[in-house]
């Protein structure tokens, strides 16, 4: 049993009332009740309530109404939820505690990529991410018309900026004078090469016609080289390394179920 009583929502208010609005929203789909509900849960684009955690289950159940943007709107907001994640572990009780409930919005955001084109894609695969488990890919930018990345490399630690966009494709050393030094050209993977998630997500992006999109993730789970040190790695495999601590979702939907 969830004790909504003993939880605050973003108002302050117990969490009594986001359990009324989501009893409300299984009876009376209402744009004006999802708003209600978004402003209780989420600030800038953040929940870090663990009401909102414990509304995920109820939040599963709606998202399989078979009114369209009820689905959206279910779908929409537990998955801003669900990144959080990323960073939040206070909760990982109330998220654990009913796996099925994931593993049905994984379920769902799949099907709703499967048919998205345009500005929509992006995010909704970034949703259909935060539901398998994979929150850091789920709340990084995407954006590779002009995307830059810093991670420290390696080998040696020296801080790297990554820029991936129509500005170029490469590594450098980022100097507050004389701007990105000691550039190094990253290498992309091929297409063929890509494998589990990156094969996946490169695919959802050609079956939406973001070529910008699928161009950038072969080179975001390509190679990088060190300006200081002169070493390559692999820049996904580093990257999440360095960003993704053990998350409570990952036992939950299995690996098997995470790229297909």
């Amino acid at each position: 049993m969830i004790d909504w009583d003993s939880m605050r929502d973003a108002r302050g208010d117990s969490g009594v009332v986001v359990e009324r609005l989501l009893d409300r929203l299984r009876l009376e789909p209402d744009a004006a009740l999802w708003d209600e509900l978004d402003r209780r849960l989420v600030v800038e684009n953040e929940c870090f309530f663990s009401v909102g955690f414990a509304a995920l289950p109820a939040l599963s159940q709606l998202a399989q109404s078979g009114d369209t943007e009820q689905r959206d709107r279910a779908l929409d907001l537990a998955a801003v939820i669900t990144r959080t994640l990323h960073r939040n572990h206070e909760d990982d009780r109330l998220v654990t505690a009913n796996p099925q409930a994931l593993a049905v919005l994984h379920s769902l955001a799949q099907a709703r990529v499967a048919t998205c084109v345009g500005p929509p894609l992006v995010r909704r695969l970034q949703d259909t991410l935060a539901f398998a488990g994979y929150t850091f890919w789920a709340s990084i930018s995407l954006d590779f018309a002009d995307e830059h990345y810093h991670l420290g490399c390696p080998h040696c630690s020296t801080r790297l900026a990554i820029v991936i966009g129509d500005y170029g494709h490469y590594s450098a050393i980022r100097d507050y004078s004389d701007g990105d030094v000691h550039r190094l050209p990253l290498r992309p993977a091929a297409p063929a090469d890509l494998a589990g998630i990156g094969q996946w997500m490169h695919d959802t992006a050609v079956a939406g016609h973001d070529m910008t999109l699928a161009d950038g993730l072969t080179y975001l789970f390509g190679q990088a080289a060190c300006g200081a040190c002169g070493s390559t790695f692999n820049l996904t495999d580093w990257f999440e390394a360095e960003n993704s601590p053990t998350q409570p979702i990952d036992p939950i939907v299995p690996r098997t179920d995470r790229s297909t």
